[in-house]
C-alpha cells in the first residue's frame, strides 16, 4: 500500500483502501541503523503526488520495490526520489520549499522499471507487482539486500519461520494506535501459506498481527515495496504488495523466490 502526500506542504492523506494497495510497520519498533539499505521513495504518478513507498538497495544503483510504486495506468512515475535516512522528514524545516529539500537531501532516480507484465493487478492473482528504481548516483554501503534462491519459500513450513519486515509506512490507522512517523520501522511476521486462490503462486500470505506467537508486527500504508527478510538475514523472500484489510489481519506479499521475479531483476544487477 503506497501512502499519499500532497505538495508543497507534504500534508498526509491516508488512502483507506480496502483491497489492493500497500502500506508502514505496525506494532513494530524503530529500526535505527539495523537495515540502512532499506529506504523510502517519494514520487509523482500521472501528475498526482506525492506518494510514498519503501524499497531495498540491491546494489549501489539498483533499488527493489513494488510495481505499483513505479507505474500506474501504464505510465511510469513522472519523477521519483529516494532517501535512506532513519527519519524521512529529517531536515525538511531547513528549506523554504519541498523542491529545495528534495534536491538537496534526496536522490532523484535516473529511471524506474516495472515488471513488463505489471498491469495494475489486471491479471490478479498474478500481480507481477515488482519494480526497480535505478538511481542517478551510487549509494555506497557495506552491504545490501540479497535476492533469494528460487523456491525458498517452498522449503518452509507454515508459521515455523519468522520473517522480518522493514518499512517507512504508518504504525497504525485506528485510534488509539494511529501513528505515522515516516521513519524506518522493523517488525516480525510469519508465513501462513502459499497456495490460496488469492496467492495464486505469485504471492505469499503473511501474518499482520500484533499477537505474540504469530508475529509482533505487520505492514501498512507506505510499506509497499519494502522487504520481507527471511529471519534475520538480508535475503528478501518477498516484498510488501497488498492486503485485504489494511494494516491488520493478513497481507499478501509478492514472492521474490520465483523465476518471474528473479528473471526480471537479475539482469539489472550485472
Amino acid at each position: 500500500m503506497k501512502k499519499r502526500f500532497w505538495t508543497p506542504a507534504l500534508t498526509i492523506l491516508v488512502l483507506l483502501l480496502t483491497t489492493i494497495g500497500a502500506g508502514a510497520i505496525t506494532f513494530g519498533e524503530p529500526d535505527g541503523n539495523a537495515h540502512p539499505y532499506v529506504g523510502t521513495l517519494l514520487f509523482v504518478q500521472n501528475g498526482v503526488g506525492y506518494y510514498s513507498c519503501t524499497g531495498t538497495l540491491l546494489s549501489p544503483t539498483v533499488m527493489l520495490t513494488a510495481g505499483h510504486c513505479v507505474e500506474e495506468y501504464g505510465n511510469t512515475n513522472d519523477v521519483t526520489y529516494v532517501r535512506f535516512a532513519e527519519n524521512a522528514y529529517a531536515g525538511r524545516g531547513n528549506y523554504a520549499t519541498t523542491q529545495d529539500w528534495l534536491k538537496k537531501e534526496w536522490i532523484q532516480a535516473k529511471k524506474v522499471v516495472p515488471h513488463p507484465q505489471y498491469d495494475d493487478f489486471a491479471e490478479f492473482p498474478l500481480t507481477y507487482d515488482v519494480g526497480l528504481v535505478i538511481l542517478s548516483k551510487p549509494v555506497r554501503m557495506r552491504e545490501y539486500g540479497v535476492l533469494p534462491e528460487e523456491s525458498l519459500l517452498e522449503t518452509l513450513g507454515p508459521k515455523d519461520d519468522a520473517f522480518t519486515v522493514v518499512g517507512y509506512g504508518m504504525q497504525g490507522v485506528i485510534n488509539p494506535f494511529y501513528q505515522d512517523d515516516w521513519a524506518r520501522y522493523v517488525g516480525q511476521v510469519s508465513l501462513v501459506e502459499l497456495n490460496s486462490a488469492s496467492a495464486g503462486g505469485a504471492s505469499a500470505k503473511f501474518t499482520n498481527n500484533p499477537g505474540r506467537g504469530n508475529g509482533s508486527g505487520g505492514t501498512c500504508f507506505g510499506d509497499s515495496g519494502g522487504p520481507v527478510f527471511y529471519g534475520d538475514t538480508r535475503t528478501i523472500g518477498a516484498i510488501v504488495s497488498w492486503g485485504i484489510t489494511p494494516c491488520i489481519g493478513v497481507d499478501y506479499q509478492f514472492r521474490m523466490d520465483t523465476a518471474t521475479a528473479l528473471d526480471f531483476v537479475r539482469p539489472y544487477l550485472k
